[in-house]
């Protein structure tokens, strides 16, 4: 039976955790043990080279005599090494616990007495004088019971904290699988048709948090792009249903009616036109689209707006003349962006040809260019009605159009791909305008950090 709860990410995480602990855990306690017998016996080795000076300063002053009681006064001596041997040659006792043996020098460990309980002796044997031999040492079962110990309360240890990091892991795979449990629970209820399902979080900004945020805000973006498309779905519906039921109604009329030629012909002009502005519409629609996927940020360079404005300034000058209205671009210094000239020269033309087209004749458009902390800011306003603030959120949305009855030409299109080509070059706009007291839209662009 496959427990979930042990394949989780979080439970690996804190299996893999619990095995770098073991692992270092064992290395400590190999370390420990081996730094602790060394110690033990080093202590081992002074007791006895201490003992032996001891036994060779006896035997200085008063000889064999004096050497053998200070054996005896060491052996009696609740700090000094367990056993101790004094010899003559190689089989002559004369003083110890130890049985006569083959003189050894140096460090020498001698298996234990016969009959008693010590397995090892650690000690050290010296000759005191050409013939006279004496070793003393201590017993290794102390050592060896203070590793037992050691050993013992390192398995403790590293059983109670291996316990501690399994329940932190299981706990931690708990949480982990309940709030992924929440995710995928949201993402079933969307693809079932709830998309106004979102994933609970529980503000500790963490990285599920933050996958959570970021899910919930793609999930927003869907959602407003879903509402979008029916808006649009319904909105081109409304908008081409009157051009082609008039396309069908002049078609049947030239169908029943015409008698000439010319008839013929300018039913089919007038229904090549009307099929040119659906095309037009679908097209700007298209464009729109490709606008907002990105697809033209690989045309960006650096480009200077001055210059750019000051050519739609000598196109649209006469444009403005012919519609009784004054065009005015105050000259200034360069001002350089990242952006598509093509897209950025669509955008601006739109909106001086709105404020042309939508204000009264006498009306005053005024371009303005300005650097505002390093940010470009074009400035397009005119001194007409205005519009009202509660229309102001509405003016960006495809197909909106202040005039209710749509007897101007046009399909409300134009600040929508002005939206667009902005949100593309991360530009912000601004609109300010009051009824009756003119109307100003801002174009914030961010500057070219290689240009000025």
């Amino acid at each position: 039976m496959r427990i979930r709860l042990f394949h989780t990410e979080g439970f690996r995480i804190a299996a893999i955790f619990v095995a770098i602990f073991a692992v270092s855990a064992a290395a400590l306690a190999i370390v420990t043990l081996a730094v602790v017998d060394q110690e033990l016996r080093s202590q081992i080795v002074q007791f006895a080279n201490a003992d032996i000076g001891s036994v060779k300063d006896g035997y200085r002053t008063q000889g064999i005599r004096e050497a053998s009681e200070v054996v005896g006064q060491r052996m009696a001596s609740p700090g000094a090494s367990d056993f101790f041997l004094l010899q003559r040659g190689s089989s002559e006792k004369l003083a110890g616990n130890l049985a006569p043996m083959a003189p050894r020098t140096g460090i020498v460990t001698l298996p234990g007495p016969k009959g008693a309980e010590t397995r090892s002796v650690l000690g050290v044997g010296a000759f005191i004088a050409p013939d006279l031999y004496a070793f003393a040492g201590s017993d290794l079962r102390a050592a060896e019971m203070a590793r037992r110990r050691i050993v013992r309360t390192l398995i403790w240890i590293f059983a109670g904290a291996l316990a501690l990091a399994l329940l932190g892991g299981l706990v931690v795979s708990r949480s982990f699988l309940r709030r992924t449990d929440e995710i995928v629970t949201t993402c079933r209820a969307i693809m079932a048709g709830n998309l106004a399902s979102r994933i609970p979080m529980r503000g500790t900004e963490d990285e599920l948090d933050r996958l959570s945020e970021t899910i919930n805000a793609m999930l927003d973006r869907i959602a407003a792009l879903m509402d979008n498309l029916k808006q649009i779905t319904s909105d081109i519906a409304h908008d081409l249903r009157t051009p082609v039921t008039h396309l069908r109604h002049r078609l049947e009329r030239a169908r029943d009616q015409s008698s000439k030629i010319e008839d013929y012909d300018q039913a089919l002009e007038t229904a090549i036109a009307a099929s040119d502005d659906i095309l037009a519409l679908f097209s700007a629609l298209l464009r729109i689209a490709q606008i907002e996927g990105g697809a033209r940020r690989a045309n960006f360079a650096s480009l200077d707006l001055s210059a750019l404005l000051a050519r739609l300034g000598d196109v649209f000058g006469p444009v403005a003349e012919d519609a009784r209205h004054h065009l005015s671009l105050p000259p200034g210094g360069p001002v350089t962006i990242l952006g598509d000239r093509e897209l950025l020269t669509q955008a601006f033309s739109n909106l001086i040809e709105n404020a042309i087209l939508h204000t009264p004749a006498g009306t005053t458009v005024t371009v303005g260019l300005a650097n505002r902390n390093g940010d470009a800011v074009v400035t397009i306003s005119d001194d007409g009605p205005g519009v009202p603030p509660d229309e102001h959120p509405k003016l960006f949305q495809r197909f909106y159009r202040l005039e209710a009855s749509r007897t101007r030409p046009g399909y409300g299109l134009g600040l929508a791909l002005v939206a667009a080509i902005a949100e593309l070059h991360g530009a912000s706009i601004t609109v300010e305008s009051q009824t009756g007291r003119g109307f100003a839209i801002s174009l914030r662009f961010p500057g070219n950090p290689d240009g000025t």
